[in-house]
């Protein structure tokens, strides 16, 4: 199946099976996820640092059983990375005023300058990855991934 898809890419194939597109968006999905896996790491950044820090950025406040849940983990797994955070200066916990069980996490300003790295790096990571696109080729993939997303697939 392999040298297929090295010929589709090649010569521009219009038989493309379905395996053939599954295979090439999961590696493509591959290639991109170690782009930006280098990219962090070279900020001291983990996938999961940048989850976790791009989730509480877009949700101020949000408590940590509803974080672990975006993020599709327990709780009991995602409370060492908001301590090593909040040790870390990037993220406080303050006490639930409606629950006095529960907290709430909201990025520091050192939080919010770390997502800034971020949202830079996958900018940056981004713009190399799809550096021999044209605007029209962008916007097409764009549209394609958008409908392969919508169908439920």
């Amino acid at each position: 199946m392999l040298a297929r898809l090295e010929d589709m890419t090649r010569t521009r194939r219009t038989d493309v099976t379905a395996a053939e597109l599954g295979e090439l968006l999961q590696k493509a999905s591959h290639a991109f996820a170690r782009r930006g896996i280098a990219g962090f790491a070279a900020h001291d950044l983990s996938p999961a640092r940048v989850r976790l820090i791009v989730t509480v950025g877009e949700a101020p406040d949000i408590r940590m059983r509803e974080l672990a849940e975006r993020l599709g983990v327990t709780a009991r797994a995602v409370t060492p990375l908001v301590d090593r955070l909040e040790r870390e200066g990037l993220i406080t916990r303050t006490p639930d005023a409606a629950d006095r069980r529960a907290f709430r996490l909201a990025l520091t300003a050192a939080g919010e300058r770390a997502r800034t790295t971020i949202s830079n790096l996958q900018e940056s990571v981004s713009a190399t990855a799809f550096a021999a696109f044209s605007a029209g080729e962008r916007a097409q993939l764009a549209g394609l991934l958008a409908k392969f997303l919508d169908s439920g697939s």
